[in-house]
Protein backbone atom coordinates (compact mmCIF):
# COMPACT_ATOMS: atom_id res chain seq x y z
CA UNK A 1 0.00 0.00 0.00
CA UNK A 2 1.72 3.57 -0.70
CA UNK A 3 0.08 7.11 -1.23
CA UNK A 4 -0.87 6.84 -4.60
CA UNK A 5 -3.84 4.10 -2.95
CA UNK A 6 -5.09 6.47 -0.85
CA UNK A 7 -8.48 7.16 -2.48
CA UNK A 8 -8.96 3.42 -1.51
CA UNK A 9 -8.91 4.19 2.43
CA UNK A 10 -11.67 4.11 4.21
CA UNK A 11 -11.91 7.84 5.92
CA UNK A 12 -14.25 6.91 8.46
CA UNK A 13 -11.98 4.10 9.60
CA UNK A 14 -9.13 5.85 9.25
CA UNK A 15 -9.94 8.92 11.41
CA UNK A 16 -11.57 6.85 14.44
CA UNK A 17 -8.08 6.40 16.26
CA UNK A 18 -7.37 10.08 15.95
CA UNK A 19 -4.39 12.11 14.46
CA UNK A 20 -2.37 12.17 17.69
CA UNK A 21 -2.89 8.28 18.53
CA UNK A 22 -1.52 7.76 15.11
CA UNK A 23 0.67 10.18 14.61
CA UNK A 24 2.06 9.36 18.38
CA UNK A 25 2.62 5.32 17.31
CA UNK A 26 3.37 5.93 13.19
CA UNK A 27 0.32 3.78 12.70
CA UNK A 28 -2.63 4.14 10.67
CA UNK A 29 -5.85 2.82 10.16
CA UNK A 30 -7.20 2.21 6.56
CA UNK A 31 -9.77 -0.71 5.94
CA UNK A 32 -11.96 -3.07 7.98
CA UNK A 33 -13.30 -6.16 6.36
CA UNK A 34 -14.44 -9.62 7.39
CA UNK A 35 -13.94 -8.72 11.14
CA UNK A 36 -10.24 -7.87 10.09
CA UNK A 37 -8.81 -4.32 10.13
CA UNK A 38 -5.78 -3.46 8.08
CA UNK A 39 -3.15 -1.41 9.76
CA UNK A 40 -0.03 0.54 8.17
CA UNK A 41 2.45 0.39 10.87
CA UNK A 42 6.20 1.60 10.48
CA UNK A 43 7.17 -1.09 12.83
CA UNK A 44 5.81 -4.81 12.54
CA UNK A 45 5.29 -5.25 15.79
CA UNK A 46 2.14 -2.72 17.05
CA UNK A 47 2.70 -1.09 20.51
CA UNK A 48 -0.99 -0.57 20.75
CA UNK A 49 -2.83 -3.67 19.41
CA UNK A 50 -4.76 -4.53 22.11
CA UNK A 51 -6.04 -0.91 21.99
CA UNK A 52 -6.94 -1.06 18.37
CA UNK A 53 -8.56 -4.79 18.95
CA UNK A 54 -11.29 -3.18 21.36
CA UNK A 55 -11.87 -0.19 19.72
CA UNK A 56 -12.42 -1.55 16.38
CA UNK A 57 -13.19 -5.22 17.72
CA UNK A 58 -11.74 -7.05 15.04
CA UNK A 59 -8.53 -8.92 14.47
CA UNK A 60 -5.36 -6.72 13.15
CA UNK A 61 -3.44 -7.00 10.21
CA UNK A 62 -0.15 -5.11 9.90
CA UNK A 63 1.12 -3.72 6.98
CA UNK A 64 4.65 -2.06 7.74
CA UNK A 65 5.78 0.77 5.91
CA UNK A 66 8.57 3.66 5.86
CA UNK A 67 7.75 6.38 8.44
CA UNK A 68 7.74 9.13 5.84
CA UNK A 69 4.63 7.34 3.81
CA UNK A 70 2.66 6.92 6.55
CA UNK A 71 3.35 10.58 7.83
CA UNK A 72 2.62 11.18 4.45
CA UNK A 73 -0.80 9.13 4.41
CA UNK A 74 -1.85 10.87 8.12
CA UNK A 75 -1.15 14.28 6.96
CA UNK A 76 -4.06 12.97 3.45
CA UNK A 77 -6.19 11.43 5.86
CA UNK A 78 -6.92 14.18 8.31
CA UNK A 79 -6.56 17.25 6.10
CA UNK A 80 -10.22 17.83 5.56
CA UNK A 81 -10.96 18.39 9.29
CA UNK A 82 -8.09 21.31 9.25
CA UNK A 83 -9.74 24.63 9.68
CA UNK A 84 -6.89 25.53 6.71
CA UNK A 85 -8.20 23.06 4.14
CA UNK A 86 -7.62 25.40 1.36
CA UNK A 87 -4.16 27.01 2.30
CA UNK A 88 -2.98 23.41 3.20
CA UNK A 89 -4.12 21.65 -0.37
CA UNK A 90 -2.82 24.68 -2.68
CA UNK A 91 0.68 25.15 -0.21
CA UNK A 92 1.03 21.13 -1.27
CA UNK A 93 0.02 21.64 -4.66
CA UNK A 94 2.77 24.56 -4.92
CA UNK A 95 5.81 22.48 -3.31
CA UNK A 96 5.34 19.95 -5.98
CA UNK A 97 4.68 22.83 -8.62
CA UNK A 98 1.55 21.29 -9.92
CA UNK A 99 -0.63 23.36 -12.42
CA UNK A 100 -3.97 22.20 -11.85
CA UNK A 101 -6.15 21.36 -9.02
CA UNK A 102 -9.27 18.72 -9.42
CA UNK A 103 -11.85 18.34 -7.31
CA UNK A 104 -14.25 15.61 -8.02
CA UNK A 105 -17.02 14.75 -6.49
CA UNK A 106 -18.19 10.96 -5.69
CA UNK A 107 -21.24 9.51 -4.22
CA UNK A 108 -20.01 9.49 -0.43
CA UNK A 109 -16.62 11.64 -0.74
CA UNK A 110 -14.91 14.04 -3.21
CA UNK A 111 -11.34 13.16 -5.15
CA UNK A 112 -8.52 15.28 -5.28
CA UNK A 113 -5.90 15.68 -7.98
CA UNK A 114 -3.17 17.67 -8.56
CA UNK A 115 -1.74 17.49 -12.40
CA UNK A 116 2.01 17.84 -12.01
CA UNK A 117 4.25 17.20 -15.28
CA UNK A 118 1.35 17.15 -17.41
CA UNK A 119 -0.25 13.89 -15.58
CA UNK A 120 -3.31 14.09 -13.20
CA UNK A 121 -1.77 12.70 -9.85
CA UNK A 122 -4.07 11.47 -6.87
CA UNK A 123 -3.74 13.38 -3.99
CA UNK A 124 -6.12 12.94 -1.25
CA UNK A 125 -10.30 12.69 -0.49
CA UNK A 126 -12.25 14.79 1.66
CA UNK A 127 -15.70 14.05 2.99
CA UNK A 128 -18.58 15.91 0.83
CA UNK A 129 -19.46 18.02 3.68
CA UNK A 130 -15.95 19.36 4.26
CA UNK A 131 -16.14 19.89 0.27
CA UNK A 132 -18.75 21.85 0.80
CA UNK A 133 -17.19 24.21 3.45
CA UNK A 134 -14.27 24.83 1.04
CA UNK A 135 -16.19 25.29 -2.55
CA UNK A 136 -18.28 28.08 -0.16
CA UNK A 137 -14.95 29.47 0.29
CA UNK A 138 -13.61 29.21 -3.07
CA UNK A 139 -16.38 30.98 -4.83
CA UNK A 140 -16.99 33.78 -2.41
CA UNK A 141 -13.11 34.44 -3.35
CA UNK A 142 -13.37 34.01 -7.08
CA UNK A 143 -16.90 36.56 -6.80
CA UNK A 144 -18.76 33.19 -7.83
CA UNK A 145 -22.11 32.82 -6.75
CA UNK A 146 -22.67 30.35 -4.29
CA UNK A 147 -26.53 29.67 -4.58
CA UNK A 148 -26.09 28.45 -8.26
CA UNK A 149 -25.09 25.05 -8.85
CA UNK A 150 -26.45 24.00 -12.01
CA UNK A 151 -24.56 26.31 -14.48
CA UNK A 152 -20.96 26.60 -14.95
CA UNK A 153 -18.89 29.40 -13.61
CA UNK A 154 -15.48 30.74 -14.03
CA UNK A 155 -13.77 33.35 -11.65
CA UNK A 156 -10.45 34.30 -10.45
CA UNK A 157 -8.83 35.05 -7.19
CA UNK A 158 -5.32 35.82 -5.60
CA UNK A 159 -4.21 34.10 -2.40
CA UNK A 160 -0.69 34.85 -0.41
CA UNK A 161 0.85 31.45 0.61
CA UNK A 162 3.86 31.41 2.42
CA UNK A 163 4.51 34.73 2.09
CA UNK A 164 4.25 34.28 -1.92
CA UNK A 165 1.33 35.57 -4.05
CA UNK A 166 -0.25 33.22 -6.40
CA UNK A 167 -2.80 34.34 -9.19
CA UNK A 168 -5.77 31.16 -9.74
CA UNK A 169 -8.19 30.58 -12.32
CA UNK A 170 -11.58 28.93 -11.22
CA UNK A 171 -13.79 27.17 -13.12
CA UNK A 172 -17.05 24.67 -11.68
CA UNK A 173 -18.99 22.37 -13.75
CA UNK A 174 -22.26 20.54 -12.41
CA UNK A 175 -21.72 16.71 -12.85
CA UNK A 176 -23.35 13.69 -11.47
CA UNK A 177 -22.55 13.61 -7.89
CA UNK A 178 -22.50 17.87 -7.26
CA UNK A 179 -20.01 20.77 -8.70
CA UNK A 180 -16.63 19.93 -10.06
CA UNK A 181 -13.91 22.57 -9.11
CA UNK A 182 -10.72 23.00 -11.28
CA UNK A 183 -8.17 25.39 -10.01
CA UNK A 184 -5.32 26.49 -12.02
CA UNK A 185 -2.36 27.90 -10.44
CA UNK A 186 -0.57 30.76 -11.72
CA UNK A 187 2.92 31.08 -10.56
CA UNK A 188 3.49 34.83 -11.83
CA UNK A 189 7.27 34.27 -11.22
CA UNK A 190 10.23 35.84 -13.19
CA UNK A 191 11.36 33.31 -15.77
CA UNK A 192 15.05 32.07 -15.21
CA UNK A 193 14.82 29.97 -18.19
CA UNK A 194 17.94 29.96 -20.67
CA UNK A 195 18.10 28.85 -24.58
CA UNK A 196 20.39 26.04 -23.41
CA UNK A 197 18.03 24.67 -21.10
CA UNK A 198 15.38 23.45 -24.06
CA UNK A 199 17.09 20.17 -25.08
CA UNK A 200 17.78 20.93 -27.79
CA UNK A 201 21.16 19.18 -30.01
CA UNK A 202 24.23 21.82 -30.92
CA UNK A 203 23.02 21.54 -34.66
CA UNK A 204 18.93 23.11 -33.50
CA UNK A 205 20.67 25.67 -31.58
CA UNK A 206 22.62 26.99 -34.68
CA UNK A 207 19.57 26.77 -36.57
CA UNK A 208 17.41 28.80 -33.43
CA UNK A 209 19.94 31.22 -33.39
CA UNK A 210 20.07 31.64 -37.00
CA UNK A 211 16.18 32.30 -36.75
CA UNK A 212 16.40 34.82 -34.38
CA UNK A 213 18.88 36.81 -35.87
CA UNK A 214 16.72 37.61 -38.85
CA UNK A 215 15.63 41.25 -38.40
CA UNK A 216 12.46 40.28 -39.15
CA UNK A 217 9.42 37.76 -40.44
CA UNK A 218 7.13 35.32 -38.58
CA UNK A 219 8.45 32.26 -35.98
CA UNK A 220 5.92 29.61 -34.77
CA UNK A 221 6.21 27.12 -32.23
CA UNK A 222 3.73 24.07 -33.15
CA UNK A 223 2.22 21.38 -30.76
CA UNK A 224 -0.27 19.84 -28.31
CA UNK A 225 -1.81 22.08 -25.20
CA UNK A 226 0.70 21.75 -22.65
CA UNK A 227 4.24 21.00 -24.80
CA UNK A 228 6.19 23.32 -23.34
CA UNK A 229 5.59 26.46 -26.05
CA UNK A 230 5.21 29.30 -24.16
CA UNK A 231 8.29 28.18 -22.24
CA UNK A 232 10.16 28.25 -25.57
CA UNK A 233 8.92 31.25 -26.57
CA UNK A 234 9.73 32.91 -23.33
CA UNK A 235 13.18 31.63 -23.24
CA UNK A 236 13.38 33.11 -26.73
CA UNK A 237 12.38 36.75 -25.51
CA UNK A 238 14.75 36.29 -22.46
CA UNK A 239 17.73 35.85 -24.94
CA UNK A 240 16.71 38.92 -27.29
CA UNK A 241 15.49 40.94 -24.82
CA UNK A 242 18.22 43.87 -24.99
CA UNK A 243 18.26 47.66 -24.52
CA UNK A 244 17.22 49.19 -27.88
CA UNK A 245 14.71 47.12 -28.45
CA UNK A 246 10.87 47.15 -27.61
CA UNK A 247 9.48 44.62 -27.30
CA UNK A 248 5.79 43.78 -26.75
CA UNK A 249 3.68 40.47 -25.96
CA UNK A 250 -0.16 39.73 -25.75
CA UNK A 251 -1.02 37.00 -23.59
CA UNK A 252 -3.92 34.64 -21.70
CA UNK A 253 -2.78 35.42 -19.39
CA UNK A 254 0.83 36.31 -18.72
CA UNK A 255 2.39 33.71 -16.57
CA UNK A 256 5.49 34.25 -16.16
CA UNK A 257 7.19 37.88 -15.77
CA UNK A 258 9.96 38.69 -17.88
CA UNK A 259 11.90 42.24 -16.67
CA UNK A 260 12.68 44.95 -19.75
CA UNK A 261 9.67 43.01 -21.16
CA UNK A 262 5.81 45.07 -22.28
CA UNK A 263 3.57 41.97 -21.53
CA UNK A 264 -0.06 42.92 -21.98
CA UNK A 265 -2.98 40.38 -20.77
CA UNK A 266 -6.33 39.74 -22.67
CA UNK A 267 -9.27 41.50 -21.24
CA UNK A 268 -12.79 40.88 -22.93
CA UNK A 269 -14.44 43.13 -21.02
CA UNK A 270 -11.87 46.03 -22.06
CA UNK A 271 -11.98 44.49 -25.50
CA UNK A 272 -8.54 43.74 -25.59
CA UNK A 273 -8.54 40.83 -27.88
CA UNK A 274 -6.17 38.68 -29.50
CA UNK A 275 -6.61 40.93 -32.88
CA UNK A 276 -7.68 43.83 -30.93
CA UNK A 277 -5.16 44.02 -28.77
CA UNK A 278 -2.82 43.38 -31.29
CA UNK A 279 -3.67 46.21 -33.90
CA UNK A 280 -3.10 48.46 -31.04
CA UNK A 281 0.45 47.21 -29.82
CA UNK A 282 1.31 48.24 -33.40
CA UNK A 283 0.75 51.43 -32.44
CA UNK A 284 3.25 51.35 -30.01
CA UNK A 285 6.35 51.04 -32.27
CA UNK A 286 7.36 47.54 -31.15
CA UNK A 287 10.62 45.88 -32.75
CA UNK A 288 9.24 42.41 -31.95
CA UNK A 289 5.66 40.90 -30.87
CA UNK A 290 5.05 37.79 -29.00
CA UNK A 291 1.26 36.74 -29.42
CA UNK A 292 0.31 34.73 -26.91
CA UNK A 293 -1.74 32.13 -29.84
CA UNK A 294 -2.87 32.42 -33.46
CA UNK A 295 -6.33 31.14 -33.06
CA UNK A 296 -8.44 33.31 -35.91
CA UNK A 297 -8.44 34.35 -39.29
CA UNK A 298 -8.04 38.01 -38.27
CA UNK A 299 -5.41 37.55 -35.74
CA UNK A 300 -3.29 35.63 -38.44
CA UNK A 301 -3.68 38.04 -40.88
CA UNK A 302 -2.06 40.95 -38.77
CA UNK A 303 0.57 38.76 -37.52
CA UNK A 304 1.39 37.90 -41.17
CA UNK A 305 1.31 41.25 -42.37
CA UNK A 306 3.45 42.72 -38.93
CA UNK A 307 5.95 40.43 -39.87
CA UNK A 308 6.17 41.73 -43.91
CA UNK A 309 6.03 45.10 -42.67
CA UNK A 310 9.57 45.12 -40.50
CA UNK A 311 8.53 43.45 -37.19
CA UNK A 312 9.75 40.10 -35.76
CA UNK A 313 6.61 38.08 -34.65
CA UNK A 314 6.97 35.01 -32.61
CA UNK A 315 3.86 33.15 -31.41
CA UNK A 316 2.13 29.68 -31.07
CA UNK A 317 -0.09 27.86 -33.08
CA UNK A 318 -1.61 24.20 -32.09
CA UNK A 319 -1.01 21.90 -35.16
CA UNK A 320 1.02 18.28 -35.25
CA UNK A 321 3.99 19.09 -37.64
CA UNK A 322 5.46 22.13 -39.34
CA UNK A 323 3.96 21.44 -42.58
CA UNK A 324 0.23 21.51 -40.78
CA UNK A 325 1.74 24.92 -39.75
CA UNK A 326 1.49 26.18 -43.46
CA UNK A 327 -2.32 24.21 -44.19
CA UNK A 328 -3.55 25.87 -40.68
CA UNK A 329 -2.10 29.54 -42.19
CA UNK A 330 -3.79 29.01 -45.07
CA UNK A 331 -7.11 27.69 -43.62
CA UNK A 332 -7.45 30.89 -41.61
CA UNK A 333 -7.09 33.08 -45.04
CA UNK A 334 -3.48 33.63 -45.01
CA UNK A 335 -2.63 33.56 -48.84
CA UNK A 336 0.13 30.72 -49.76
CA UNK A 337 2.70 33.53 -51.12
CA UNK A 338 2.65 35.75 -48.02
CA UNK A 339 2.74 32.85 -45.99
CA UNK A 340 6.26 32.09 -47.88
CA UNK A 341 7.12 35.09 -47.76
CA UNK A 342 6.53 36.05 -43.83
CA UNK A 343 7.44 32.36 -42.09
CA UNK A 344 11.44 31.93 -41.34
CA UNK A 345 11.51 29.31 -38.59
CA UNK A 346 9.47 26.78 -37.09
CA UNK A 347 9.86 25.05 -34.33
CA UNK A 348 7.48 21.79 -33.65
CA UNK A 349 7.91 20.99 -30.07
CA UNK A 350 6.47 18.13 -27.40
CA UNK A 351 7.58 17.36 -23.58
CA UNK A 352 8.24 13.70 -22.72
CA UNK A 353 8.38 12.85 -18.78
CA UNK A 354 11.94 12.03 -17.42
CA UNK A 355 12.60 8.86 -14.96
CA UNK A 356 13.27 10.22 -10.84
CA UNK A 357 17.06 10.37 -10.31
CA UNK A 358 16.00 9.48 -6.99
CA UNK A 359 14.71 6.04 -7.76
CA UNK A 360 15.47 4.68 -11.10
CA UNK A 361 17.28 1.63 -11.36
CA UNK A 362 19.62 0.09 -14.07
CA UNK A 363 17.43 -2.12 -16.52
CA UNK A 364 20.23 -3.72 -19.23
CA UNK A 365 23.26 -2.56 -21.90
CA UNK A 366 22.41 -2.12 -25.25
CA UNK A 367 23.89 -0.74 -28.16
CA UNK A 368 23.05 2.79 -29.92
CA UNK A 369 24.40 4.34 -32.64
CA UNK A 370 27.63 2.00 -32.14
CA UNK A 371 27.92 2.88 -28.17
CA UNK A 372 27.28 0.63 -25.49
CA UNK A 373 24.97 2.17 -22.91
CA UNK A 374 23.33 1.42 -19.75
CA UNK A 375 18.90 1.87 -19.73
CA UNK A 376 17.24 2.46 -17.11
CA UNK A 377 13.82 1.57 -15.57
CA UNK A 378 11.21 3.54 -13.65
CA UNK A 379 10.23 2.79 -10.14
CA UNK A 380 8.75 4.80 -7.63
CA UNK A 381 9.24 6.63 -4.44
CA UNK A 382 8.06 9.29 -2.02
CA UNK A 383 9.80 11.88 -4.01
CA UNK A 384 8.26 11.33 -7.68
CA UNK A 385 5.02 10.82 -5.92
CA UNK A 386 5.45 6.91 -7.03
CA UNK A 387 4.84 7.41 -10.59
CA UNK A 388 8.64 7.05 -11.40
CA UNK A 389 9.12 9.89 -13.20
CA UNK A 390 9.97 13.52 -11.92
CA UNK A 391 10.24 16.80 -14.69
CA UNK A 392 9.95 16.83 -18.09
CA UNK A 393 12.28 17.70 -21.01
CA UNK A 394 11.53 19.08 -24.50
CA UNK A 395 11.91 17.37 -27.90
CA UNK A 396 11.60 19.02 -30.77
CA UNK A 397 12.18 19.50 -34.53
CA UNK A 398 13.48 23.22 -35.33
CA UNK A 399 13.09 24.27 -39.26
CA UNK A 400 14.75 27.10 -40.43
CA UNK A 401 13.23 28.67 -43.65
CA UNK A 402 16.08 29.78 -45.37
CA UNK A 403 16.05 30.97 -49.46
CA UNK A 404 17.12 27.47 -49.84
CA UNK A 405 14.08 25.51 -48.61
CA UNK A 406 11.85 28.33 -49.89
CA UNK A 407 12.90 27.09 -53.13
CA UNK A 408 12.25 23.26 -52.51
CA UNK A 409 8.75 24.63 -52.35
CA UNK A 410 6.41 25.93 -54.99
CA UNK A 411 3.19 25.14 -53.02
CA UNK A 412 2.14 24.17 -49.38
CA UNK A 413 0.72 21.23 -50.32
CA UNK A 414 3.67 19.16 -51.86
CA UNK A 415 5.92 16.80 -49.59
CA UNK A 416 8.65 18.49 -48.06
CA UNK A 417 11.47 16.54 -46.10
CA UNK A 418 12.36 19.72 -43.61
CA UNK A 419 8.79 20.28 -42.72
CA UNK A 420 8.61 17.26 -40.39
CA UNK A 421 8.94 16.31 -36.87
CA UNK A 422 11.92 13.12 -37.86
CA UNK A 423 14.31 15.43 -35.87
CA UNK A 424 12.69 14.51 -32.94
CA UNK A 425 14.75 11.34 -32.88
CA UNK A 426 17.79 12.94 -32.56
CA UNK A 427 16.35 14.36 -29.19
CA UNK A 428 14.67 10.92 -28.24
CA UNK A 429 18.55 9.19 -28.29
CA UNK A 430 20.11 12.07 -26.03
CA UNK A 431 17.51 11.33 -23.61
CA UNK A 432 17.56 7.59 -23.66
CA UNK A 433 21.65 7.52 -23.61
CA UNK A 434 21.90 9.79 -20.78
CA UNK A 435 19.53 7.46 -18.52
CA UNK A 436 16.22 10.25 -18.93
CA UNK A 437 13.77 7.55 -20.75
CA UNK A 438 13.36 3.99 -20.73
CA UNK A 439 13.34 2.14 -24.13
CA UNK A 440 8.86 2.15 -23.30
CA UNK A 441 8.70 5.93 -23.23
CA UNK A 442 10.91 5.75 -26.33
CA UNK A 443 8.82 3.37 -28.08
CA UNK A 444 6.04 5.04 -27.41
CA UNK A 445 6.77 8.66 -28.40
CA UNK A 446 7.47 6.81 -31.77
CA UNK A 447 3.89 5.55 -32.20
CA UNK A 448 2.12 8.82 -30.27
CA UNK A 449 3.78 11.24 -32.76
CA UNK A 450 3.84 8.73 -36.23
CA UNK A 451 7.43 8.82 -36.27
CA UNK A 452 7.51 5.44 -38.54
CA UNK A 453 7.07 3.54 -35.49
CA UNK A 454 8.73 0.00 -37.20
CA UNK A 455 11.77 1.36 -38.81
CA UNK A 456 13.12 3.89 -35.58
CA UNK A 457 11.51 1.40 -32.65
CA UNK A 458 14.33 -0.25 -30.55
CA UNK A 459 13.71 -3.85 -29.58
CA UNK A 460 13.48 -4.81 -25.87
Amino acid sequence: MNKIEIFNINLDIARKLGNTKTEKYFILPIMLENNKLTVLSSEEKLNNKEELEFLFNSKIEAIKMKNDDIRDLIFKVFLGESNNLLEEILCKAIIERASDIHFEPQREEVFIRIRIDGLLVPFTKIKNEEYHKLLSQIKIMGNMDITEKRKPQDGKAYIKVQEEDYDLRLSTIPIVYGEKLVIRILYGEIFEHELNNLNMSKFQREKLKKMIAVKNGLILINGPTGSGKSTTLYSILKEINKKNINITTLEDPVEVLINGVNQVSLNKKANITFSTGLRSILRQDPDVLMIGEIRDEETANIAVTASLTGHKVYSTIHTKTPKEVLLRLEDMGVKPYLIKDSLIGIISQRLIRILCSNCKEKDKTMTLDNKSIVVYKSVGCNHCNYTGYKGRMSVSAVVYIDEEVKKTFSNIFQEIKELSNQEMIMNLNYLLKNGFITIEDYNNFLIEEALDYEKNRIFI
